[in-house]
């Protein structure tokens, strides 16, 4: 059994129930916080059926996973025929809005997904300063909060009419805010939320001090009002472990996620 070609090769692996479910994450799909531990214990799996770790050297990325009947996984794979090229996304795929609360890491990781994909990252809040010529901290001191949400919300309008595929749409942490804003989100077909643990992101805010002041509540008072305004408006949840700093790994478990989702393998949940 060759893996030779750039085609899509289709790899069946018999596995035992009992490796089954420690592989299996959801539902849904399979989903490993590690690609290297992914890749480790797949490994293993085709080695246990005897076809040999020959064809395994060969396979350059999982892409997509999912259970075929009780027995066993079938495992799309790209052949390693030039392994520092990675696979791009099609331009005519549904763009994906990114949203979760201010300090999750929704910049960060749109921009290492869109470049692992090759997708165009727009990020609202930039586009938002050049609507208006200024920076948002300075906006909002000058016209108030009321002023900046009615802003979002038109901005966040354009960006999605100019963009409806080929792109990454990184939200402000309060695009949920506004009631027009979860009305827009839940009719787009591809939301995901980046969720980051309270502590981790009062941390972070802590020494981030470009960011204009909440209005009134606290950092972890508007995450927990928020919370249920995010679970609204996502299908999946992309939710980053307490204390993780290893944001190289993390970057490629996002990028790993939205490539799932964008070959349609995953209809909704929640992923570590």
């Amino acid at each position: 059994m060759a893996c030779h070609t750039s085609e899509p090769s289709l790899i069946i692996v018999r596995l035992m129930r009992r490796i089954l479910g420690r592989v299996a994450s959801s539902a849904h799909g399979v989903f490993s916080s590690s690609k290297r531990r992914f890749r480790l214990k797949m490994g293993a799996a085709v080695g246990a059926t005897g076809v040999g770790f020959g064809i395994w050297r060969h396979v350059s990325m999982a892409e997509e996973v999912g259970l075929e009947g009780k027995n066993g996984f079938v495992m799309r794979a790209h052949a390693e025929t030039t392994p520092e090229k990675k696979p791009k996304m099609g331009s005519e795929k549904p763009t994906v809005v990114i949203i979760g609360m201010r300090g999750a890491g929704k910049t960060t990781l749109s921009s290492a997904a869109g470049s692992s994909l090759g997708l165009r990252v727009i990020d609202v809040d930039y586009e938002i300063e050049q609507d208006v010529k200024t920076d948002i901290k300075v906006f909002i001191h000058k016209y108030g909060w009321k002023a900046f949400r009615d802003t979002e919300t038109r901005v966040f309008k354009r960006v999605l009419y100019e963009n409806p595929t080929g792109a990454i749409i990184a939200c402000g942490g309060g695009i949920v805010v506004t009631p027009e804003n979860r009305r827009i989100l839940k009719q787009q077909p591809r939301v995901v939320e980046i969720v980051r643990h309270i502590e981790d992101i009062v941390a972070y805010l802590e020494l981030d001090k470009t960011r204009p002041a909440y209005a009134i509540q606290s950092t972890r008072n508007t995450y927990a009002e928020r919370i249920p305004w995010f679970d609204e408006c996502a299908k999946w949840h992309f939710v980053i472990g307490k204390g993780d700093r290893n944001w190289k790994s993390t970057e490629e478990d996002f990028a790993a996620l939205l490539r799932l989702i964008q070959n349609g393998r995953l209809t909704s949940g929640r992923f570590r």
